[in-house]
């Protein structure tokens, strides 16, 4: 098990590139994905987002979203990790540290594309994988 983020999850979707690759070969391995309810959102943020920027074809939205739909992700609530959140908040936005909170709640790694998750923990009590073109 591992949790996703939504940046890990936009690059499985959308770059067709060494990231992207390296992305889909990580998730993979994994037999289950674990993820907080706020990633339904966030994901559709940034497909919409990069469809209305024309970072990709807007007429691809409906097959990421198919795609996506179709991933095994279980999703958690996070209302007890509250205080915990509220710690990694310090350096993290809300939305970056309830991925933080939940992966050390369940014992296992963050997936991530964003580096400032690594920099901004300073004691991370999980592994915080940040994907590379060499492998996460």
């Amino acid at each position: 098990m591992i949790v996703v983020d939504s940046s890990a999850l936009v690059l499985f979707l959308t770059d067709r590139g060494p990231l992207g690759a390296a992305t889909r070969r990580r998730i993979s391995e994994e037999d289950t994905l674990a993820a907080p309810y706020l990633l339904d959102t966030e994901v559709a943020s940034a497909l919409l987002g990069m469809a209305r920027g024309t970072k990709i074809d807007p007429t691809s939205l409906d097959e990421h979203f198919k795609t996506y739909q179709g991933l095994r992700v279980q999703r958690h609530e996070t209302g007890l990790l509250l205080p915990r959140i509220r710690k990694l908040y310090a350096n993290l936005s809300a939305y970056d540290a309830t991925y933080v909170a939940l992966a050390e709640a369940l014992g296992v790694p963050l997936l991530t594309a964003d580096v400032r998750i690594k920099r901004g923990v300073q004691k991370p009590r999980c592994g915080i994988e940040v994907i590379a073109a060499n492998g996460a």
